[in-house]
This record gives C-alpha cells, structure tokens and sequence, in this order.
C-alpha cells in the first residue's frame, strides 16, 4: 500500500485542505463501494449461469414466500373498569387480567 495514514499529520492542514481531504475521501469511499458492488453482482450472475439459471431465476428462489395475512382478531375480555381496554386472550395477560385475577375474580367475570 501506498502512504500509511498513521504518518499523516491533519494538524499542518487548514480547514480548506481538510475539507478537500474530505471530499476526496468520500469520493474514494463511494468509487470503492460501487466497484465492489459491480464486483458482486458480476460473481452472482456467473453463478446463476454455472448453474443454467437466470439471475432473476436464481434470486427467485431464494425470497420468501408470500404468506397469507392475518386476521384481526376479535378481543374476548374486557376491563370491567374500563371498557376501552381489552384483550384477545393471546399472548401476555394484561396489568387489569393480572390485577382482577389477582383479586379473585375468574377469567370468565371479564368475558365479553
């Protein structure tokens, strides 16, 4: 490689030089990252054709498949003390399940 960065001194540089310096360096950056882009999509495509795919057929096979969507469902409990709140009775019971169960009342006493 070329210039080791650890013996340039930013120091001796003005604002305008590091702005320049910077500028260019971004340049680099993004030259850089779309060659090994190019580099990639070219590897991709060889691959596909050593296989007798297309590229469209070969990154085909790799997505995931469309799944149904999911229903809304119907919530079964409701807060008596707020009807605004209630629960489907999936997944984690509530602070007002917990609280009311706690109190003795029955799944069932908050049933819609």
């Amino acid at each position: 490689m070329g210039t080791n960065i650890d013996n340039l001194d930013l120091n001796q540089l003005n604002p305008n030089q590091l702005k320049e310096l910077t500028q260019k360096a971004q340049q680099l950056i993004e030259k850089k990252n779309k060659e090994k882009i190019d580099q990639a999509f070219a590897q991709l495509v060889d691959v596909a054709k050593s296989v007798g795919l297309t590229l469209d057929e070969l990154l085909a096979h790799g997505q995931k498949k469309k799944s149904k969507p999911t229903r809304k469902v119907a919530p079964r409990y409701r807060n008596p003390k707020d009807a605004s709140q209630t629960w489907t009775g999936r997944g984690k019971q509530p602070r007002w399940v917990v609280d009311a169960l706690a109190k003795g009342k029955k799944l069932d006493d908050l049933a819609i």
